[in-house]
């Protein structure tokens, strides 16, 4: 891979702040967009800025349409699925919210879930939960290298379970869920698994078939999209247990008035959970996007990051600093590595603040805190309450070796002048 050349695609990488260069090592939040993504989401606004799906009768609802209808079929191509079983969201957090609130749970089943997970995936199963509509959540816990193994949550996984919820990539570790086997396991005890893959569908192939999964969902912004679009994967053969969730304009055949009364006749297909105008640039954006990383090749990116991601550990191995989850890149899906001080008194946010404001010519962004995942940090004995969390230094394509060079230096530094003040 060209990295020169593919980071001549993407502005945010040829500003400077302050006379400073940017250094982006913030890609799990969201990733930089190349001129390709902008270029579409302008092409929509500058030239159709109409409706799209079946609303309008004219040459730019169709256009609009046609080029969704493209993007949706992209998106399908690049995970494995078919085009019927792809549903726009908002987001990977409204996909979840989608999934748990459209199925019909039985009040006494349990929903399986680990003390890795996102929050977007685990609170739609605990507002289930504390409104009675499932029994319980069950978490399965990580090993002490904050790995899981198959057996862990085969002892979790009983016939009174009717989802079990696995992230594929960790967005603290990096770290991937063995996902076929615990499917398996969880099919066998007659229970859906919902896949999270928003960190790991930018990084990695994917083939949602092999996996086997009944729902899968991720968001375009991390893998080089426009905001505002995410992605439900929804295997066919269990979309007839999902009920309506948004109800209105484009989800129906028909809503029949007679006797004063209405009654509303619903899509028998995934469109039913498009309800409304939808986001048309973005999804046009993220057709786009999906081209743009097609063209690149996943296996290039996925390669090329695993360079990353052991150099990135090799410079965090330092005795002041604790990574968190396996030193073992092989063990990583993705470029991301998060570690804090073993000195709790320096804060996290203090760190991203020195990288981001103090280094001499470069501006270095990066997250600190707990990255809507507190549950995983009380489970390694940090206390968000106390403003104890982690420093999430994530990668993409388009980040070199050199900027990791400058990064370690810079910590180094950092670290030298906190000594110093103690």
């Amino acid at each position: 891979m060209d990295v020169e050349k593919v980071r001549k695609d993407f502005p945010v990488l040829w500003r400077e702040l302050e006379g400073k260069k940017i250094i982006y090592f913030d890609n799990a939040c969201t990733t930089l967009k190349p001129k390709q993504v902008i270029d579409a989401v302008r092409y929509y606004y500058e030239n159709l800025s109409s409706c799209g799906g079946s609303r309008s009768s004219h040459d730019l609802s169709r256009e609009t349409n046609e080029l969704c209808e493209a993007s949706r079929e992209k998106v399908a191509e690049f995970i494995g699925a078919d085009l019927s079983e792809i549903v726009w969201t908002k987001n990977t957090t409204e996909a979840v919210n989608l999934v748990a609130n459209a199925l019909d749970f039985n009040r006494n089943q349990k929903v399986v879930c680990s003390a890795l997970d996102h929050h977007s995936l685990i609170l739609p199963f605990w507002k289930l939960m504390n409104s009675k509509k499932i029994d319980d959540i069950v978490f399965v816990e990580p090993n002490k290298e904050s790995v899981f193994d198959v057996e862990s949550w085969k002892e979790k996984i009983t016939p009174d379970v009717g989802m079990v919820c696995l992230t594929h990539a960790s967005n603290v570790t990096g770290c991937e869920t063995p996902v076929k086997e615990i499917t398996e396991i969880a099919h066998d005890n007659e229970a859906l698994v919902l896949l999270d893959s928003a960190q790991s569908v930018p990084h990695v192939p994917i083939d949602v078939k092999k996996l086997d999964v009944d729902f899968m969902v991720f968001s375009l912004h991390k893998m080089c999209g426009p905001t505002g679009v995410g992605v439900l994967y929804c295997n066919e053969s269990v979309s007839d247990k999902l009920d309506t969730f948004l109800v209105g304009g484009d989800t129906i055949i028909d809503v029949e008035y007679k006797n004063n009364r209405i009654e509303p006749e619903f899509l028998p297909n995934l469109r039913r959970f498009e309800a409304g105008i939808q986001n048309y640039a973005g999804i046009i954006g993220s057709g786009a996007a999906v081209e743009y990383l097609l063209k690149l090749g996943i296996d290039e990116i996925y390669n090329y990051e695993k360079t990353l991601v052991q150099k990135l550990l090799d410079v965090l191995s330092l005795d002041e600093l604790e990574i968190v989850g396996p030193h073992d890149f092989k063990k990583k899906v993705c470029a991301l590595v998060s570690f804090y001080l073993k000195n709790k008194n320096i804060s996290p946010k203090d760190v991203a603040e020195y990288l981001n404001s103090d280094v001499k010519g470069y501006k270095i962004m990066l997250r600190a805190g707990q990255h809507c995942a507190n549950p995983f940090h009380y489970y390694i004995d940090l206390n968000p309450k106390l403003g104890e969390g982690t420093i999430r230094a994530s990668l993409y394509f388009y980040n070199t070796r050199e900027e990791i060079d400058i990064f370690a230096n810079a910590l180094k530094e950092f670290l030298k002048i906190v000594s110093g003040s103690l």
